[in-house]
């Protein structure tokens, strides 16, 4: 167990530092943060997207990628029963893409017609790639673990793609200088670092 040094809030006010809430705490850290998107094919050979902010690379060695996906997702069920994702990195050209796919769905909506997305099927997994996509990577699934009101999917990255004409990468962005805002949806901005 953690123990502070002796006169512990006077050590933690010489260092300019404050106890403060989980979520004050979060709003400092969690922007910016690249965002990505995570497909998956149902049972019923529908195919499903969604906006990611959670994700990070996990091994080199096999390669295998994370992704953290809430459980009242589709997509979640989706995944624990194909075994499998693409995680598919979006570029400025898909800033409203990742708007659309990232607010809430309505269960008879098809996002990937929604945003004018190609249904093309991976090589080695089912679940689509994103043609306009950066990069993306299928990925099949080597392990979950509950995280409380999520579940964490990690991916051995079996196959990678590259666009050939790369744009700069997206972010989830706040009111913060030296970010340009390219879609906003309320309170949610998705832009780049300013050049």
């Amino acid at each position: 167990m953690f123990r502070a040094p002796a006169g512990g809030d006077t050590f933690l006010r010489n260092k300019r530092m404050k106890q403060v809430t989980f979520k004050e705490a979060m709003e400092l850290w969690s922007t910016p943060e690249r965002v990505v998107f995570v497909t998956g094919i149902d049972t019923d050979g529908r195919q499903h997207i969604m906006t990611v902010g959670w994700k990070m690379r996990a091994s080199f060695r096999p390669p295998m990628i994370a992704v953290a996906i809430g459980k009242q997702r589709r997509l979640n069920k989706i995944i624990s029963s194909s075994r499998e994702f693409v995680l598919a990195v979006p570029g400025t050209d898909l800033a409203k893409e990742v708007l659309i796919c990232g607010l809430p769905n309505n269960e008879n909506v098809d996002r990937f017609e929604k945003c004018g997305f190609s249904r093309d099927p991976g090589t080695i997994v089912k679940a689509p790639l994103v043609q306009r996509a950066l990069c993306s990577f299928e990925c099949k699934l080597v392990a979950q673990l509950d995280t409380g009101d999520h579940t964490l999917f990690v991916g051995q990255v079996v196959a990678s793609w590259v666009n050939e004409d790369p744009k700069p990468h997206l972010m989830a962005i706040a009111e913060e200088p030296g970010f340009h805002v390219i879609a906003q949806e309320g309170s949610i901005k998705i832009g780049t670092v300013r050049s």
